[in-house]
């Protein structure tokens, strides 16, 4: 696979108003992959009227901060790998999707059940992410 060019920067749709359904246009540096994460280039992401913009989720503690950007259930390419991801399932130049649980513990009732989406320690891409 040929390199990809990364910008240095990139447009994200963020949440501007804590608590209200309220998102603006920022250019915001584009970031580096950690250990065990990759970078993906995103083209395809749901912006929901309802939280984590607007707090409404009875699951969710406190509305999404100011700056945090918006969305989950995105489509993209991977367009780089972090340190540690030798052993990763995918590789740069690969379509994925990304749920909208971006982490959970593994080891509560829902999790050993298979029902990661009802996990106790849940992170949701785009409140936490």
């Amino acid at each position: 696979m040929a390199a990809v060019d990364i910008p240095k920067q990139h447009k994200a749709v963020v949440y501007d108003e804590p608590g209200k359904i309220s998102t603006k246009i920022e250019t915001l540096d584009t970031p580096e992959p950690g250990p065990g994460e990759v970078l993906i280039n995103m083209y395809k992401i749901p912006i929901r009227s309802v939280a984590p913009g607007g707090g409404t989720w009875a699951a969710l503690p406190y509305p999404t901060p100011k700056g945090q950007i918006g969305g989950h259930e995105g489509v993209g390419v991977v367009v780089k790998m972090g340190p540690a991801t030798e052993r990763a399932a995918v590789q740069v130049g690969q379509r994925v999707g990304v749920k909208w649980v971006a982490g959970n513990c593994g080891s509560c009732p829902p999790c050993l059940e298979g029902y990661d989406a009802l996990c106790h320690s849940a992170k949701i891409s785009g409140y936490y992410t």
